[in-house]
Parts: structure tokens; sequence; C-alpha cells
């Protein structure tokens, strides 16, 4: 999930010498440019419509059975839907499938994760690992949205899980399971997708590719780093900080990560703002549920355009799911998300800058 930035910057002339910043003045040009630029036609409603209706029925099945507390684990095997979207529908399918297997694994040992003592230490732990893996198994079979994102989110959410056991971890892998299916089923109706086809890698040589190494070792540490910090802190919550640090990662240059860094601190400010105004109003379970599928719907028709606003709705969708489990004061939540995902974005770049790839010294030779 890319925004549509460019990267030219472009002196003022004023009618008066002026010292131009070589950094925030175009950032802030440009994004000014992309908000500008959001349209709804800019992605396939097609595909917006297949991501809601997965999320959406899963969800309203658990509302008609009174079992809200398993909204989590349904929810992370729908995402399966965001995958693949404009590849051909066999090839869309494999990659969903790839993708399924991972995030009901992410669901499952973190739930398991749930029934220990440290849930603490396994979420900040377990979470970084589970990033890192699939972050490499997006790099070697080319899965798009790339990185691990939802495999930290769906880890650590599910290791907080209160009173979780061994029928709990049983549930959560039928659960992840049986939406992951049904959301590949509903990716399969419609037109033929018109994306190119990713091509055949060689995967021994590409996990021995430095870039690939760095990427995993990005992985691994930006979240570890900024669990563990959240944890020192006492901020409640540590995930999301470490959701927000593995964000910039996947763009393909220091100065796009920030971008995106920038991206998501914007994007979560505005979403934060929309959360407490419907908190305010308290709404019920079934209330949020809507909300949560609306969110979803609207995440999927902006974030392949604009990155910042499509977190005005991320951000509700995000946080109303959790308090579909575990209810929080709307002052708590807002403060703790605005806090960590602060956190987590300066960390996240922090660890991207420090292992940036050096240009080698050229050697001389006497002539």
């Amino acid at each position: 999930m890319t925004s549509a930035l460019s990267h030219g910057y472009r002196s003022v002339t004023m009618r008066r010498p002026q010292i131009d910043c070589p950094v925030t003045t175009p950032l802030f040009r440009l994004l000014a440019e992309d908000l500008r630029r959001v349209g709804p036609g800019a992605v396939n409603g097609l595909t917006a419509t297949r991501v809601g209706i997965a999320v959406a029925v899963p969800l309203l099945t658990l509302v008609a059975l009174d079992r809200l507390e398993w909204s989590a684990f349904c929810a992370f095997g729908a995402f399966a839907a965001i995958y693949g979207r404009t590849l051909p529908r066999r090839v869309r399918a494999v990659q969903q499938v790839q993708v399924s297997l991972a995030l009901v694994t992410a669901i499952t040992t973190g739930t398991i994760a749930a029934l220990s003592p440290h849930q603490t230490f396994w979420i900040v732990v377990g979470g970084s690992l589970a990033a890192m893996i699939m972050a490499v198994l997006a790099d070697v079979w080319q899965w798009k949205p790339p990185g691990g994102l939802f495999a930290v989110f769906a880890f650590s959410v599910c290791a907080t899980q209160a009173d979780a056991t061994c029928a709990t971890v049983l549930i959560a892998a039928a659960l992840g399971t049986a939406s992951a299916a049904f959301a590949i089923l509903v990716c399969s109706i419609g037109p033929e997708g018109t994306g190119p086809v990713p091509q055949r890698r060689d995967v021994r040589a590409h996990l021995a590719d430095p870039a690939t190494v760095r990427h995993a070792v990005r992985h691994l540490l930006a979240p570890l780093l900024t669990g563990s910090v959240a944890v020192a802190l006492d901020i409640g919550h540590p995930y999301w900080g470490m959701v927000a640090s593995i964000v910039p990662l996947t763009s393909p240059s220091m100065r796009e990560m920030a971008f995106r860094g920038a991206h998501r601190l914007i994007g979560t400010a505005l979403g934060l703002g929309l959360t407490a105004a419907i908190l305010a109003f308290h709404p019920g379970e079934v209330a949020l549920v809507v909300v949560i599928i609306a969110a979803q719907l609207l995440t999927e028709l902006i974030v392949m355009r604009h990155y910042a606003l499509a977190l005005v709705f991320i951000t509700p969708l995000a946080l109303l799911m959790g308090q579909l489990v575990h209810p929080l004061p709307a002052g708590d939540v807002v403060t703790q998300r605005g806090v960590e995902t602060l956190l987590g974005v300066v960390i996240g770049l922090a660890v991207a800058w420090a292992t940036r790839r050096r240009p080698q010294a050229k050697s001389f030779s006497p002539q």
C-alpha cells in the first residue's frame, strides 16, 4: 500500500531573498498535492466490495450468534481478501491461499501465546518474529501488499485474549480458516484481473540476497525495539506501536519511508479525531460492527491512492475492533494510539536509517 508521491524539489521565487527549507517545504507541498489528487474513481470498486463482503459476513454472523469476542479471529482471516487485488483469478487464488496459511498461523500461534502468563513478552517477541517471517514470505512469493504488517497485528491482538483456553485456540484456528476460505471464495467472483503475474523466483538465491536479509532484519528489529520501549514506558497496547514501526519499511528509499511515516502520523491524528467522535455517542456492539464494515469498505476505496486519507478510516477500524474485545475509556484509547504511533514511526525510520545500504568506498590504486 503505497501512496502516489512524486519526489521533485522545486524552489519558490519570492520578492525578497528568503532561505528555502529543503525538507519541510517540499514535504508539505507534496502531501498537499497528493490530497488534491484523491478521487472516488481511483481504484476498482469491485475490489473494495469483495473485501467489504469478506469482512462483513463473518462479523455479522458473530453478531447473530452473540460471540463478538471471537471477532478478531474472523477479521484477520478475512484480510486474505486484501491480497492480489488485480491478479488474474487463478493466480489471485493461489496467492490468497498462501497468505491465508500465514494469517491463520499467526492467529493460532497468537492465541496459544495468550495461554501464557507472560502475554506481554510474547506479544513483543512473538509479534516481531511473525512480522519478520511474513515479510520474507511476501518478498519470496511477491505478495501485494508486501511486508509483515498483518502478521504482527494478527498475532499480537490474538495474544491479548483474556481467559484463553485450549478450546479458544481451536476456535481461533477454525474461524480464521473459515473466514479466509470465505474471503477467497468471494474474491473468485467477477471478471478476470488484468494485473501483471509475478514471475517465478529462485527462492534460495532470493533468500541469500543482502536486500532480503536487510528487509528481514528491519522487520524484526523495528517492532521488537518499539514494543520493548512501549512496555518499559507502560503505555499500553505495545502492538499499536509495533505495527506503526514497520509501516514505512516496505518503501524502497529513505525519502519514501519518511513520506510514508508522515502519512501514518497525519492520517492517524485525523483518524483519532473521528474515533473520539464515534465513541462519544457510546455505540453498542451492533453499531460498532456496522461502523467497522463501513470503515473497511472506505479504506479499500482510498488506500491505493492516498495512504494518509485511508488512515482516517483505518484508525477507527482498528480501534473499534479492539473495543469489541476489550472496551476501554475513549480517552485512553485515543491517547495510547497517538503516542504509540509516534513512537513506532520514529523507531521504524531510525532502524531503516541505521541499516541503510552504504555506498562502497572506491579503492585507490597508484598508476
